[in-house]
This record gives structure tokens, sequence and C-alpha cells, in this order.
């Protein structure tokens, strides 16, 4: 929520910036709204002024042209400011604005024109008028716009003279602030220059800013770690997308909260509050219930003082676990090569010797029993061996994205044809093309395992091998997390055993290793996998694989 508020704020701003800039940057644009303003107050001014009771110059030379010219320029003015918007093409063109300013030029002059020419002092208007234009157009137009009121104020002046006979010499005065108009040009053109260069680069600085403020927060919205920004009262100012699907099934919502209504869960405050105690305590992981997450928890003050807002940092163990274990597994095949090559060569031999020894005629019964007991384990020892061997026999490696349900009906029928303790294996798909990202030959090797397991144990209770194999997406995490159920029929696993059953070596059948499970578990967990045991509605056993989604491994 407060990511896309910044994202929109962003865009208009950068949309603002960039209508001010294509023609007044900053404060430059501003500019043209106060002088249209000021066409419409000051022939206002000047008609009330010159209706008044006082004795004003205003007018005195030629008051019907006076009132016709002020009440003709305040109607420009009010047409300019009020039915052409400014942010219209046509105010943003250079020529229509230089011939505004040139209408403002005639009707000052003939408003000084009327009132007496520049003894009257109204001459001096033109400044604001050659100032505001210098602001408005840029360039050399400036100049020339200066140049046309002081030879307006010239001809004014020139045509008094001739015309009246009475008319003071105001050619000197004229002169003088002609070159006061030319000066202020040059000078406001100066500034402006200085100014419009000082605002570009403000909204270049500022239009980076957003686009680096736009791009740090894509990055943290696709970063694989979550991010969540706590304030004192332990509300979730604002998350990432990777925090919200990491806290989605634990975050405690409070309605009554409007701006902020997410509020932090309580396993994650406990921890937060030990952190501020002694912030160089390494929080422990938190487990997500109902899910194979396992977070691992850093805190950090925005601002150094320790009453400020906190970052909190979720980071998902699944890929560190995921590394740790084909480390394991790694290992795991250099040690079985060793074993391959130190115990079973002994091994080997004591079997062989063994089985010479029951073949000979003196050898009593009671022997014999002892030399099955021999061979009984030799053969024990050597399943042992080969279920180790087998964790480390695969040489594809590389993990790759398949389509669930394609692969599970290609080996569904490949086991049916190698296995004969198969009598029914039932697929059904909840959620068409599914998709993981899993090593082939690892998950082949685990669904061998529970589905021998699975037959076996439903022949035993029904007389029937059968299973019930079930595919879905399971999105109470908001992470559309891919699930394979593989449910058998048999009596179940007790609470006891239950509580033991991916350990290694535990197993309740005498003929087995107790490594079949362990070494399943393990496998799934080098994918990015979670194994659990758990018992449907009915009671029957489900073993469940609950894989990484595929998009955010490849993220």
């Amino acid at each position: 929520m407060l990511v896309g508020i910044m994202h929109t704020h962003a865009a208009i701003v950068t949309e603002t910036m960039a209508e001010r800039t294509a023609q007044y940057p900053g404060q430059i644009y501003n500019v043209s709204v106060v002088y249209n303003i000021y066409r419409i107050v000051l022939p206002l001014v000047l008609l009330v002024t010159s209706i008044g009771p006082s004795s004003t110059l205003l007018g005195d030379l030629d008051p019907t042209l006076f009132v016709q010219v002020c009440t003709a320029y305040a109607i420009f003015g009010v047409v300019i400011t009020f039915f052409i918007p400014i942010s219209t093409k046509v105010l943003k063109s250079s020529h229509i604005l230089t011939g505004s300013v040139i209408v403002d030029i005639l009707a000052i002059t003939l408003i000084t024109y009327s009132s007496g020419g520049m003894v009257s002092g109204l001459g001096l208007l033109l400044i604001v008028t050659i100032a505001s234009s210098s602001i408005l157009i840029r360039g050399r137009v400036s100049t020339f716009l200066a140049a046309v009121a002081a030879l307006s104020l010239i001809y004014s002046e020139l045509y008094l003279a001739l015309s009246l006979d009475t008319s003071g010499n105001q050619f000197i005065q004229t002169g003088i602030l002609g070159a006061i108009l030319f000066a202020t040009s040059l000078y406001i053109q100066m500034l402006t220059n200085r100014i419009y260069n000082a605002a570009l680069l403000a909204d270049k600085q500022a239009s980076d800013i957003i686009d680096l403020e736009k791009l740090n927060n894509e990055i943290i919205q696709r970063m694989r770690t979550g991010v969540v920004v706590v304030n004192t009262e332990h509300q979730i100012v604002s998350m990432n997308s990777a925090a919200r699907s990491i806290l989605l099934p634990i975050l405690e919502i409070d309605e009554q909260q409007e701006e902020h209504p997410y509020i932090l869960p309580a396993v994650l405050t406990e921890q937060l509050e030990l952190w501020k105690i002694n912030s160089k305590r390494q929080p422990q992981p938190i487990t997500i219930p109902s899910s194979s997450r396992q977070v691992q928890l850093n805190f950090a003050f925005l601002n150094p003082d320790s009453d400020s807002d906190v970052l909190v940092f979720l980071e998902d163990n699944r890929q560190i676990v995921q590394r740790v274990r084909q480390m394991k597994l790694a290992s795991l095949g250099r040690l079985t090569a060793s074993i391959a090559h130190e115990v079973r060569n002994p091994l080997g031999a004591i079997s062989h010797a063994s089985q010479l020894l029951r073949e000979s005629v003196t050898v009593t019964n009671d022997d014999k029993r002892m030399i099955e007991i021999i061979l009984d384990h030799c053969n024990r020892v050597n399943l042992i061996i080969e279920d180790v061997l087998d964790a480390s026999r695969h040489d594809d490696t590389t993990a790759k994205v398949i389509i669930l349900e394609d692969w599970l009906r290609k080996f569904i029928d490949n086991y049916r044809a190698t296995h004969e303790l198969c009598d029914e294996i039932t697929l059904e798909v909840a959620t068409p093309e599914i998709k993981v990202n899993i090593i082939e030959g690892q998950l082949e090797q685990v669904l061998n395992n529970l589905f021998d397991n699975g037959l076996r144990y439903s022949d035993k209770k029904t007389g029937r091998a059968s299973l019930l194999v079930q595919a879905g997406i399971d999105s109470k995490e908001g992470d559309n997390q891919p699930y394979l159920h593989i449910i058998d029929d048999g009596p179940g696993i007790d609470d006891e055993a239950e509580a033991r059953l991916f350990e290694p070596f535990h197993t309740t059948e005498s003929s087995g290793t107790g490594l079949g499970l362990y070494i399943s578990k393990e496998l799934c967990e080098a994918n990015q996998s979670q194994l659990v045991y758990n018992r449907t509605e009915a009671g029957k056993s489900s073993f469940s694989i609950y894989f990484s989604n595929p998009d955010r491994v490849m993220a």
C-alpha cells in the first residue's frame, strides 16, 4: 500500500516537473500567474484613482481615451487569465507571449499619453512590463521588447511636442527611462538565465532522486529477503512482497487502525523486544505454521535514535538449507565411496566365509543357526550400505522446472510396469499445469520409497496394494506452494513412532534399514521442499511433499 502511494506520488511529481520545465522552471512558472493578475488590477486601480475627488494627472489630456484604454486593458487581462488557460499550447508559444507583451506596452503608452506624457510618471510602469517579459520570454526577444517600449515612449513624447504648444520638453527624461528599460531587460535576462539553469539542475536532480527512489522500491519489492518497517507501537508501516508472502499466515489485523492495519505478529514482537534489550543478541529463527519456511530474523533501527522505527529483515532459510543439504550429500557421496571400499570388502569376505562354513559337513545344527544369523546381519549391513549409496548415485544434479501432472503420469506408468505389488494407483490433480523446480532423479527416488511403503502397508491391512496420489497448489501461505500427497490404506503410525519417523536407522520393520524416510527427507530439503507426515480427515496415513514455488526460486 505504502509503496503504491509512493509510486503514484512519484508519477505525479514527474509529470508536473515536465510541464513546468517545458516553459517555466520552478518559481519562474508563477511569474506568469502574478503578471496576469497585475494586468487586471493595474487598469482598474488607475480607473478608480482617476474618478476620485483628489486632483490627479490621470486622463488629464484625454479622459475619454484614458477610460477606453483602461477598460480594454482590464478586459484583455481577464481574457488572458481566465478564458485561455496558461497550460494550453497557445500561451506556451513565444510568439503569442511576445504579442501579449506588445499589447501591454501599447496600452501603458496610451495611458501615459492620455495623462500628459512623461510628466505623469506613468511611463515607469513599463519597467514592470519589461522585467516580467524578460522573465517569461528568454533570449533576444526581451531586448526587442525593451526597444519597442522605448520607441513607444519617444514617439508619444514627440507627438505631444508637435501637437501641443504647452507641452514641456521631456525628451531627456524619456531617454533616461528608455536606457533604464534596456538595463532592466539585460539585467533581468541575466538573472533569469541563472535561475533557469539552477531550476533545470534542481529539477534534474529531483527527477534523478525520484527515479532512484522508484528503482530502490522496485529492488526492495523484488528482493527475496523480506523487509518490514515497524513503528514503536509494533504496527507495520510498510513491507515488501517477500515479507508479505512470508508473514501472511500469521499477520494480525487491527480493523480500528485505518492507516496501519497490520500488527507485527506476536512471535516477531517477542524477538524484537529481546533484541532491543540486547542488540548484539542473535534472534532465533522462527517457523511459520503450516509452512515449510523457517525464517531467520535481523533487526536494525532506521535512525540512531532508539525510539525510531525498526527495520525487520526476514530471510527464508530454505536456500541456505538447500546448499547445506547439497554439501551434506556431496560429503555423503565421498563417505560412501570409503564405506564401499573399507566395509563392503571385509563384509563380503565374512559373508563368503560363512556360506562356505555352512556347506561344511562337519557343522552341527546349532552352528548352522549361528551361521544363518551371521549371514542375515551381513545382508542387513549390505542393505544399509546400498541405501546410503543410492543417495549419491544420481548424475543429474541440476534442478529444472517440470509440469508435475505429466511427470507423475509417466512415473506411475513406469512404476506399475516394474513392480508386482501394485494393484491400483489413483492420481488426482486439483490444479492443472502445476510446475515445480526439482532434480528429477532425486524426486524419483523419494517417490519410489514412499510408493513402496504405502503399497506394502495398504496390502497388509486390506489385502489390496492401493494408493491415492493428490497434487495441487496450497495458496494459504500466499506463495502458491505446490504439494503432493501420497495416501495409503494402511493402519497408520502411532504417536511414538511418528515422533522418530524421519530419524536415521529408525524402523518398525525387522528387515528394514531405517534410512528410506531419512534419505527421502534429506533429498526433499536439498530441493527446497519439505516432506511431512500427517493424517487425513478419514484417519489415513499421508506423506506430503510441499515444493517451493518455482517462480520465487528462479526470481
